[in-house]
């Protein structure tokens, strides 16, 4: 008992003295990914990927019990989901699965609470660096149907304590990524999601 008060009262100390400073780290996991505005479109899979990549946590001085910082992030972001598409001309459906590798550029604010508690909500841009389309296992080459950008918002939380981190988070494009359904004269709004689980470890300078 007495050497988890001592564990836990140097825990303690080792967060809070770092609440206030300038930190930067690189964080990784895994996301789980989806899709959804689909109207009548039936999802099939979802996608399993990596998230990666690195931080800052900037401080603002607001007051001597409240810690926010911004939190601006380089990740490397797995998305993706396979859909149900009926056929055009017969009955039955097509299975369309997509493979989206973004760079992504979170920015945040970060709130550190008591009891190493952490909640970050902010906006986000990124850039699609590789993409894959299979219609029924069969590949289909990029014919500019894909965006290059996407825009969107995420929130999350988790338990900081001291240098390493531990955190969950939801993640919403605004726009839709892919132009090209045919179903439905085209109209399908078809956005990114997903919820990340991720581990961290901040340095402090």
């Amino acid at each position: 008992m007495t050497v988890m008060l001592l564990l836990y009262c140097s825990l303690w100390v080792g967060a809070q003295s770092n609440f206030g400073e300038f930190r930067w780290g690189f964080k990784g996991g895994i996301n789980f990914a989806s899709m959804n505005n689909l109207g009548n479109i039936e999802k099939d899979k979802n996608k399993v990927g990596f998230v990666g990549g690195g931080f800052l946590k900037i401080p603002l001085k607001i007051s001597r019990k409240l810690f926010v910082s911004v939190r601006p992030e380089l990740l490397f972001n797995m998305k993706g989901a396979s859909l149900n598409l009926p056929k055009e001309l017969m009955p039955g459906t097509d299975i369309y699965s997509f493979a989206l590798n973004y760079v992504e550029l979170p920015v945040s604010l970060d709130f550190d609470l008591p009891f190493f508690l952490d909640i970050h909500a902010g906006v986000q841009g990124a850039f699609l660096v590789s993409k894959r389309l299979k219609v029924n296992d069969v590949k289909f080459d990029d014919n500019g149907e894909f965006k290059d950008t996407e825009f969107g918002w995420h929130i999350g939380t988790g338990i900081d304590l001291g240098n390493i981190g531990i955190h969950v988070r939801f993640h919403q494009s605004f726009d839709t990524f892919y132009t090209g359904f045919l179903y439905g004269n085209g109209d399908i709004g078809a956005r990114n999601w997903g919820v990340s689980l991720t581990g961290s470890y901040m340095f402090v300078n």
